[in-house]
Order: structure tokens, then C-alpha cells, then sequence
């Protein structure tokens, strides 16, 4: 008898889920620009926000420049998500210094003239930058900041069929929420395709409608690419097609998921997500994340009524989390993502864990992402890291759908379709 009495619960695995200044996994995450807020929820009040255990402060100047500072004005103390947005910076409530977007005092009201010259005073700042529709921080040592990654999914140079928007994710696109778990634990859930045969069809019932869902025993592999972990889902569909499907995480925190809702009707060759998402941790406990979203266009104006992740717009999903009003019972008897991942206990702790044969994709991903912490120990650039900008277009990923006619599945039989 495996009798409870008297055990003791391990530590969590420090090296991957903490994120704090200083962390191994904490570090690899800060040399990356990292997504920190939607371009649109920058008015004209300052935004405090949380990322990598750091609360942050973040304005856009009236010229439109971005400043991401730390909350507490060097001269008091007064917390800046209190200031005043002026033409070249933010005007703390207190006493008025003024901050550009770089961390600059350039005003001291109550002082003489030539004081706030001769002081010099910078308030803790960190870089920031923006692409399609996000606001990105780069929190790493100074003059390290590498480029902005352009992956194929949401490299629009030549293209006039998209148009890029930034998105919170989870729930409601537009609004988003938090998950009250460690990043990692969301992290993983996309290099765990098992899970959506058992929780999101055996346990709850259907919650996503398409050929993943319909079919022959899936075949299910993982594989690792030059930018991360991807799996390789295969599956004879009942209209003799066969569905050939890879979604990736690209290290350390960014995922490709194509089209959840894939029919399988039509024969089509590797149909690329219209998304790039980030697993953004807020601290060591909560976790959110954001996407930039390659939005069709119809007619030059947005397409109406179509959603990331599938062909139109989201089919209703039982059990879903997109409301946060379920009750406790409805969440008991048909468990979504959250559920699962909340569940693990707010950081899951790795030494209790039994990993079998299915877990193949988690093994590889926790293998990588310690080989980025050593890099970065040793340092050197962990893998992604991209600074070269002839190599920084449309840099190919590996997630898409493809699907293959009987006659095409036995000719492509064993190959990467």
C-alpha cells in the first residue's frame, strides 16, 4: 500500500519556471524582446504592468514615442502609473519631473535653473520597440538588444493580403486574461497533442470540431527543428483524406498553433497558422500571453466575422473557459486548459512527475530550454537569438495543416508533407 502519510512535497524546478532578474531561466527569457501590452491600450494614461516578476510603468509621449520605466520616481518615490503624459515624457504627480522615454529627467519644477542639468538624474528605463500591433521590451543587459524575429507567419514585406494585429489571447481576443500558474505549464501544453484527444474529446466532449477530432487512431511523433520542438500529428480521416499536422514552440516562450478547426474536406498543402503567440510570464505564478495575428483581407478592409485558429469564425466550443462565470461543478465535470494546467498545483513540481512514452515532447522542450539557460551561462546567445539582417525574413517555421488526398497519402507515404 502507497500509504500519503508523511511525504514530502519537492521543490519546483527553479531553473526553468522562475523568471526573476537573475533566475537561469529568468535570464534567458530577458534576450528576447518580449510582448508587454497591446499598441492600442497605450492612451493617454500610463500603463502599470507586470512582466518577468518586474512591475513596470509604460506611456506613449504625445509625439507618439513609447517609454517603459520603472514604477518609482527617483526623486521620492511616487509611483509614475500616477504621472501625467506631456509632449516628450511623463510628468510625475509629486514634485513634476519629467521623464523622457529613455528614463531622462529633463524638467525639475521646483528646482533652479541649470539644476536638473547638473544632476542628471536617469529613472531605470528599458527599450522598447513596436510591431504589428504589439509593444515589445527588451529587459536584457544593455546594448545587447538583438532584432525584432520576423517569422514567415507575420513577415508582411511583399504581401497585401494581410494586415497585422496585436491581441491578447485566452478567452476573448481582445481582452485576454491571466492563467494562475506557472508560464511553463501553458508552455508545454502545445508540444502535448495527447491532450486534446483525452481532455478535449474524452473528458469534456468535442470541445474543438474539425479532422483532428474524426478519424483512425492518430500516429503522433515529436521532432526538433532548428527552431524548436515541433509534433507531427498524422490521421486517416473518414473521407479517405489524410490530415498531416505540426504545431511548434519556437525557445523560449513563443508558439505556432495552425487551425484548430480544420475540416479535412478539401485537399491543401501545409496551411501555415495565422498566428505568432507569446507565453509571457507575469511572475513566477501567473502567466499570460499575446499574439500577433495575420488578419485576411477582404475587399482592402479586415475580413468580418473570422477569428484566428480557423477558416471562419470559432464554432462553439462546450466546456470553454471564454467566459470565466462557469460554475465550479460545470468546471468539475468538463475541464478545459485551464483546469489542467491551474491544477498542476500553481508551479508544477517536475521530481513527482512519471513520464511515459507520450510525454517524448515535453522531455525535448525542458532539454532545450535548459541548453539555452547554459548558453546564456557560458555567455553566448541562446538558440533564436537573431542579429544578422540578410538572414531576417520571412524565417521559415514548421506548424501547418496539410491535407492529403488517398491517392496523395499513399504517394507521400513516410515523408514531411
Amino acid at each position: 500500500m502507497n500509504n500519503a502519510y508523511g511525504r514530502a512535497t519537492p521543490t519546483e524546478n527553479i531553473t526553468l519556471t522562475h523568471v526573476e532578474q537573475g533566475s537561469p531561466m529568468g535570464e534567458v527569457m530577458r534576450r528576447f524582446w518580449q510582448p508587454i501590452a497591446v499598441s492600442d491600450e497605450l492612451t493617454d494614461l500610463p500603463k502599470l504592468v507586470k512582466i518577468l516578476c518586474e512591475e513596470l510603468v509604460l506611456f506613449r509621449t504625445k509625439e507618439g514615442k513609447v517609454g517603459c520605466v520603472d514604477p518609482h520616481c527617483s526623486h521620492r518615490g511616487a509611483s509614475l502609473e500616477f504621472g501625467r503624459i506631456e509632449e516628450k515624457g511623463i510628468r510625475c504627480c509629486y514634485h513634476g519631473w519629467v521623464y523622457d522615454t529613455t528614463g531622462k529627467c529633463i524638467e525639475m519644477p521646483c528646482e533652479p535653473s541649470g539644476v536638473c542639468e547638473r544632476m542628471n538624474v536617469y529613472q531605470p528605463a528599458y527599450p522598447t520597440m513596436e510591431y504589428g500591433g504589439l509593444v515589445f521590451v527588451y529587459m536584457g543587459p544593455p546594448g545587447t538588444e538583438p532584432l525584432f524575429p520576423m517569422y514567415d507567419v507575420i513577415d508582411t514585406r511583399g504581401r497585401d493580403d494581410v494586415v497585422l494585429k496585436g491581441m491578447k489571447i485566452w478567452g476573448d481576443y481582445s481582452i485576454g486574461y491571466v492563467r494562475d500558474c506557472n508560464w511553463l505549464q501553458h508552455y508545454e501544453n502545445v508540444v502535448d497533442p495527447w491532450h486534446l484527444l483525452i481532455l478535449h474529446q474524452m473528458i469534456s466532449g468535442d470541445q474543438f470540431v474539425g479532422a483532428m477530432m474524426d478519424g483512425t487512431a492518430p500516429g503522433i511523433d515529436f521532432i526538433k527543428t532548428p527552431l524548436g520542438i515541433s509534433y507531427h500529428f498524422t490521421r486517416s480521416l473518414p473521407n479517405g483524406n489524410r490530415m498531416v499536422r505540426f504545431g511548434q514552440t519556437v525557445v523560449p516562450n513563443i508558439f505556432l498553433v495552425p487551425n484548430l478547426h480544420e475540416s479535412g474536406a478539401n485537399p491543401k498543402r501545409q496551411d501555415k497558422p495565422s498566428e505568432c503567440s507569446w507565453a509571457v510570464p507575469i511572475d513566477n505564478e501567473h502567466v499570460t500571453a499575446f499574439s500577433i495575428v495575420a488578419w485576411p483581407l477582404e475587399n482592402g478592409k479586415p475580413k468580418k466575422d473570422w477569428r484566428p485558429r480557423t477558416d471562419t469564425a470559432i464554432p462553439i466550443r462546450p466546456g470553454s473557459n471564454s467566459l470565466l462565470t462557469r460554475s465550479y461543478e460545470d468546471r468539475q465535470r468538463r475541464p478545459d486548459d485551464l483546469e489542467a494546467q491551474e491544477g498542476q498545483r500553481t508551479i508544477a513540481v517536475h521530481a513527482l512527475e512519471k513520464l511515459a512514452t507520450s510525454d517524448k515532447g515535453i522531455v525535448l522542450l525542458r532539454r532545450m530550454l535548459s541548453e539555452q539557460v547554459k548558453a546564456v551561462q557560458k555567455g553566448k546567445d541562446p538558440r533564436n537569438v537573431v542579429r544578422d539582417e540578410k538572414l531576417n525574413h520571412a524565417i521559415p517555421t514548421h506548424a501547418w495543416n496539410t491535407i492529403l488526398s488517398a491517392e496523395e497519402a499513399a504517394q507521400y507515404a513516410g515523408e514531411v508533407v
